[in-house]
């Protein structure tokens, strides 16, 4: 990323710690960068633009090595501090569904990586409705559950992402059998 997208980035994040994006003009963006429209259009279509491709919540790294639920929970843990500094900027990107959620898109991936791990650990396994469903369920539930417990209570979510294994307790039952060997 060049120091441009570095800046919009930046003080995208800072002025979506203050409000929602529906409140967020092009303009506003280039005043707290100091960033001129010309420049800000060189690099982003629109401030929805900036949402795709800043990776607000970013992506899961996907390493040579096996992909497992320790993965998931290593996700989370590496950044759930940074989430809970910008719990401003967390708030107004989780109550935003439109062009280019970052919600969405994390949403998307999650459910990616645990059809993945449950594939990898059981190789003959087949899609179902239940088992797409149940998929769909514990992973629209844990983002909802992660997202509140970040934005309601700090000391429970210091104490949660610090347990050895903190998502396994929240798997369907459906599902269980998939995440281990």
């Amino acid at each position: 990323m060049s120091d441009i997208e570095n800046r919009i980035r930046d003080g995208f994040i800072a002025l979506l710690e203050k409000k929602p994006i529906e409140q967020i003009t092009v303009t506003e963006i280039c005043r707290e960068t100091g960033v001129s429209k010309r420049s800000f259009y060189n690099y982003f279509c629109d401030k929805y633009d900036v949402i795709l491709k800043v990776q607000a919540i970013p992506e899961m790294e996907e390493e040579d090595t096996e992909v497992s639920l320790d993965t998931l929970e290593n996700y989370f843990r590496a950044r759930y501090r940074w989430l809970l500094e910008h719990r401003g900027f967390l708030k107004n990107l989780s109550l935003y569904y439109g062009q280019n959620s970052s919600v969405l898109a994390f949403k998307d991936s999650l459910n990616a990586l645990i059809w993945k791990i449950m594939k990898q650990n059981d190789p003959a396994l087949k899609e179902s409705p239940e088992l797409v469903y149940a998929v769909n369920f514990f992973v629209s539930g844990y983002l909802v559950f992660v997202i509140t417990i970040i934005l309601s209570d700090p000391a429970y979510c210091e104490e949660y992402f610090s347990r050895e294994h903190f998502i396994g307790d929240y798997i369907p039952p459906i599902l269980l059998r998939y995440f281990t060997k």
